[in-house]
């Protein structure tokens, strides 16, 4: 190695996944940009559910001052992070054809879960 090289921190990748793209990552710039009606669906619906769990949060804070139960609150967290999560799975997924699709409709039961708990108490 000389002055004018910069040292090599990391290992070159694989010849395995050398030239399969990641499913779930930020678009490159010669990925196409989605179409603008998916786009705005897509937020839509990740609103909807960052909507909904903005209410649960809230909920859930009054339902604790209420008393509520020791297992009440991480229930109601698990749910509303693996809501969380495959949200943002999908918008990571933006350049594929159905899976943001897939990845939102499977946010849905979670937060649906999470309604349930939180009114429960």
């Amino acid at each position: 190695m000389t002055a004018v090289e910069p040292a090599r921190t990391t290992p070159a990748a694989p010849a395995l996944f050398a030239g399969d793209p990641a499913v779930f990552r930020f678009p490159a710039p010669e990925d196409p940009p989605p179409g603008a009606a998916r786009m705005l669906a897509m937020a839509l619906y990740g609103t909807a559910l960052g909507l909904t769990g903005v209410g649960v949060g809230l909920y859930a804070v009054v339902a604790v001052f209420g008393g509520a139960p020791g297992w009440y609150l991480p229930v109601l967290g698990l749910l509303t992070l693996l809501s969380v999560v495959l949200t943002a799975a999908a918008f990571l997924a933006i350049h594929e054809r159905n899976l943001p699709w897939w990845l939102l409709i499977a946010a849905a039961p979670p937060m649906a879960a999470a309604v349930a708990v939180a009114l429960s108490y």
